[in-house]
């Protein structure tokens, strides 16, 4: 079950109003409903597009807002995927106990969503991790993400993975590994055939230097 914690009194205010403004209530997407297709992605907005990395408070307060329509739909995939974003958001704030509570609850929809929602909660546990100087554990989770993502053929999670991995900042590798990562991304971003991936890469292009 979806269990919000407490938050500042901010976004408390705003996510009432949100509620407060729609007609539906919100639910928790229950436990006996496993990951249903038909909801995969159905209208949902691309909430990666959504991120705002001068504003992580703003990035927080929408994804909080979608969470409504995330519980309703069943579709597990979206609803954890949305939460470890929403970690993320407290993870760039320093605020780890945030951050913790809300990927644990990412973690329970897990074993009914698709494998990019794990790929992407180890990919922002590994965040965490990194941040709370547990570097050698972040470098695992990212791999394990990476993987996932390769062996899904997630085109643009395996990109951002690659280049998370060659990043000092986040994983705890020597210099030789780090540039490996990097080419590893370059020829993913080469060779990619999905457009969003594709138009991501044009995006961020500052990254592979």
């Amino acid at each position: 079950m979806l269990n919000l914690r407490p938050m500042s009194i901010w976004f408390t205010s705003l996510i009432c109003v949100f509620l407060l403004s729609s007609p539906i209530m919100v639910y928790a997407a229950q436990e006996d409903v496993p990951y249903c297709h038909q909801f995969a992605d159905f209208n949902f907005p691309d909430y990666m597009a959504l991120w705002n990395d001068d504003n992580p408070e703003l990035t927080a307060a929408t994804y909080f807002s979608m969470l409504n329509m995330a519980a309703s739909s069943a579709d597990k995939t979206f609803l954890s995927e949305l939460l470890s974003q929403i970690s993320r958001t407290f993870v760039v704030r320093k605020d780890f106990e945030q951050a913790r509570y809300y990927l644990g609850q990412a973690e329970v929809y897990l074993d009914d969503a698709e494998p990019r929602a794990r790929a992407y909660f180890l990919r922002e546990k590994a965040r965490l991790y990194s941040q709370t100087q547990q570097r050698e554990e972040a470098t695992g989770l990212l791999i394990e993400a990476w993987q996932i993502a390769d062996q899904q053929q997630y085109e643009q999670l395996a990109i951002e993975t690659a280049l998370d991995l060659s990043d000092d900042n986040i994983s705890h590798l020597n210099q030789v590994d780090r540039v490996h990562w990097r080419k590893i991304a370059k020829q993913l971003s080469a060779s990619a055939q999905d457009e969003r991936a594709k138009i991501w890469v044009l995006n961020n292009q500052s990254r592979f230097i």
